[in-house]
């Protein structure tokens, strides 16, 4: 019955992943996502793989359900189904688990004020970008500066689903002030909305940035 039990085990691969990237390529290690398996599955007792960047997971059941901590510092957990049939799974570790909040930015643009949003990253060598929306007449007139060099300025409709990137973002950034496991490659952030100021330093290698916003504004590609 033993034998025949851990032949009908599949050994699983379980990795951290950046969904919003196309190689999935993370900065946040596996063991600061802290993962924990909330059904009958276990993880092989074994030597540390590729510098904490897996784990093997030895199943024998089709669902799997796994729970961990993603860059923001919030719990999640996620289900696997035909499990059975699976060698790898990868979790979602910039998955977003949204929650309410009232959005400054969506206020400051109600009030025709203008929103600046200033970034710095790098090592030894830093460079800085700097991106102001104006709001008028309907449209987010906008400036985009890379290094002190303008870069682009345009226009952009206001629509429900514009106004809805922006403010996840600005969630993404007000969870993202609890960064911490501070690493050599840090992003600084300084937002003015109009209403307030918000300022801090993420040194937690997590990957988040102001890129895919600016790309889902087609303010960049």
């Amino acid at each position: 019955m033993n034998s025949f039990f851990s032949f009908a085990q599949n050994r699983i691969e379980l990795v951290a992943n950046d969904c919003s990237q196309e190689n999935g390529f993370t900065m946040f290690l596996l063991d600061r996502a802290k993962p924990k398996i909330l059904t009958e599955q276990k993880f092989e007792q074994e030597e540390k793989y590729w510098n904490n960047q897996k784990k093997i997971l030895l199943n024998n059941s089709d669902i799997i359900k796994i729970e961990y901590t993603n860059i923001f510092g919030q719990i999640i957990d996620t289900t696997f189904t035909n499990a059975k049939e699976l060698n790898e799974i990868k979790i979602c570790v910039n998955k977003f688990k949204d929650y309410e909040k009232k959005s400054l930015i969506k206020e400051s643009i109600q009030n025709d004020q203008s929103w600046v949003l200033n970034s710095t990253w790098g090592h030894q060598t830093f460079e800085s970008d700097e991106l102001t929306l104006k709001p008028k007449n309907g449209f987010l007139k906008y400036k985009y500066y890379k290094n002190g060099k303008r870069i682009k300025r345009g226009k952009i409709k206001i629509t429900e689903s514009v106004m809805d990137r922006i403010a996840l973002f600005e969630r993404k950034l007000n969870l993202m002030q609890n960064a911490d496991n501070s690493c050599n490659f840090g992003i600084s952030y300084n937002l003015d909305n109009g209403i307030e100021k918000i300022n801090f330093q993420d040194d937690s290698c997590s990957g988040f940035s102001n890129e895919q916003l600016l790309t889902e504004l087609k303010i960049v590609k």
